[in-house]
């Protein structure tokens, strides 16, 4: 009995410790990637554990997770047909863990409503500190925590470089990609938690002057691809708004969205980034082929073509893409020194031509369609068909959970064919997705591992 009493208290506080970890995740990521990822095994394995001990299965008959695991299959029997097979079988062998993970997070950790506040005020709190770091790197060219590493870990200091902000991200575009992420969840969530205080608008106001200042940061980060899915987000919202006759909030959400575009207007990283935003992105949406995208986006192609049904294998577009059959035609035959990492005026054609290699082609559908052909494609697209249908059949659950339709605008422009995009098969990107959709479908779950 005693024995028995000792086995539970041990899980109840390897639970509670996880789903700490686990809410944690979002403010993690800021610092290790490794740490982040640890604790998604670690998760996904109670998770595993825990559905034995109630001999609780349920979720394995998830139409959404039936169809991953389907995608798991292809994924590791693409890889004996990859140009690496040992660094696609790494790769695809371990992505279950995201699967399971999400669902962990639909039944266990995200399902009531103790973690949920943990996961927003711990995020929130994230969201801060990376605004104050950006800040800190906007006036005196560092962000504390590079002045950190530097004293302690005697590490190079890092910042985003001319016309973006890093603030504590090595890697500059994450910051705004990390806000572009959790803004409109976290933000929704505490609009949920003070609808019925007083005063109501105040709180209101407060809370929207902070989404006005995260998007001025991600307008700073100077990631195009993070100001774009903001903008979409931010399109959506204040007519999701104006639909619902919320008028007040709709006009309010327009001044303070005006008044971030007249302030960022005197911003010396803005005027210098004005160029890069808009003028070099209408220029390579005309000029679509001959863009850097364009370029990385004809290579996807050129490999799909080569290898239609298996497609070259999970992260292997990095090593397929300096194969001469994947080369452009400025890189093709010009000898030592030219790398397709880089761009190159071809003196022959007259022509210069950009890079064609990449660590990926910067577009989830290219990506999934080079790395695992057709049938990999379809597949995903048929598991966004399925989370599609799941949230329309639960649509009076967004209407009533407010916080559920900020995770919906955060993942909509991710999912839009001609969005760039990060690596969709990277840790960092990976686990910030799945974390979402595994928080989202949380809400659509009205039992879980406690309770059947």
């Amino acid at each position: 009995m005693n024995q028995q009493k000792i086995i539970k208290k041990s899980i109840l506080i390897t639970s509670e410790i996880l789903s700490w970890c686990v809410c944690l995740i979002p403010a993690i990521l800021i610092f290790s990637n490794s740490i982040a990822d640890t604790i998604v095994v670690l998760a996904s394995v109670f998770f595993i554990f825990l559905s034995s001990k109630n001999n609780n299965w349920l979720w394995l008959k998830e139409p959404w997770f039936k169809i991953s695991v389907v995608i798991y299959l292809w994924l590791i029997t693409t890889s004996f047909f990859a140009y690496n097979e040992e660094l696609a079988l790494s790769r695809s062998v371990s992505w279950i863990r995201f699967i399971i993970f999400a669902a962990s997070l639909q039944y266990f950790f995200l399902n009531n409503k103790k973690n949920i506040n943990r996961l927003i005020f711990s995020t929130l709190i994230a969201l801060v500190y990376i605004i104050i770091e950006m800040s800190i790197e906007k006036f005196f060219g560092f962000s504390f925590y590079s002045e950190l590493r530097e004293l302690l870990l005697n590490a190079d200091k890092f910042h985003g470089g001319p016309g973006r902000l890093s603030g504590p991200f090595k890697d500059a575009p994450k910051s705004g990609i990390f806000l572009a992420y959790f803004i409109f969840p976290i933000m929704f969530g505490l609009i949920e938690k003070i609808k019925n205080k007083k005063p109501y608008y105040v709180f209101l106001t407060l809370l929207l002057s902070f989404l006005v200042i995260n998007f001025y940061f991600v307008y700073e980060s100077g990631h195009r691809t993070s100001i774009l899915s903001v903008f979409i987000s931010f399109f959506i919202l204040i007519s999701y708004f104006f639909w619902n006759r919320r008028r007040i909030i709709f006009f309010t959400t327009i001044v303070f969205f005006g008044g971030l575009v007249l302030y960022s207007s005197d911003s010396d990283i803005t005027k210098a980034s004005k160029h890069n935003m808009f003028h070099k992105s209408i220029g390579e949406i005309k000029n679509y082929p001959d863009s850097a995208y364009g370029a990385l986006s004809i290579t996807a192609f050129k490999m799909f073509k080569e290898n239609p049904i298996f497609g070259i294998g999970l992260k292997n577009y990095r090593v397929a893409c300096e194969r001469d059959e994947f080369l452009s035609k400025g890189h093709v035959g010009t000898g030592y020194g030219v790398s397709p990492w880089k761009g190159h005026y071809n003196q022959g054609l007259k022509k210069h031509y950009e890079p064609t290699c990449s660590s990926h082609p910067h577009n989830l559908y290219l990506t999934w369609l080079a790395e695992t052909g057709l049938i990999g494609l379809l597949l995903f697209i048929f598991l966004i068909i399925i989370l599609c249908k799941k949230t329309f059949k639960n649509k009076e659950v967004i209407s009533n959970k407010i916080i559920s339709l900020g995770i919906l605008l955060a993942l909509f422009p991710k999912l839009l064919p001609m969005m760039p995009a990060l690596n969709f098969f990277s840790n960092w990107n990976a686990i910030c997705f799945w974390f979402l959709i595994g928080w989202l479908l949380s809400f659509f779950q009205k039992k879980n591992l406690k309770n059947l």
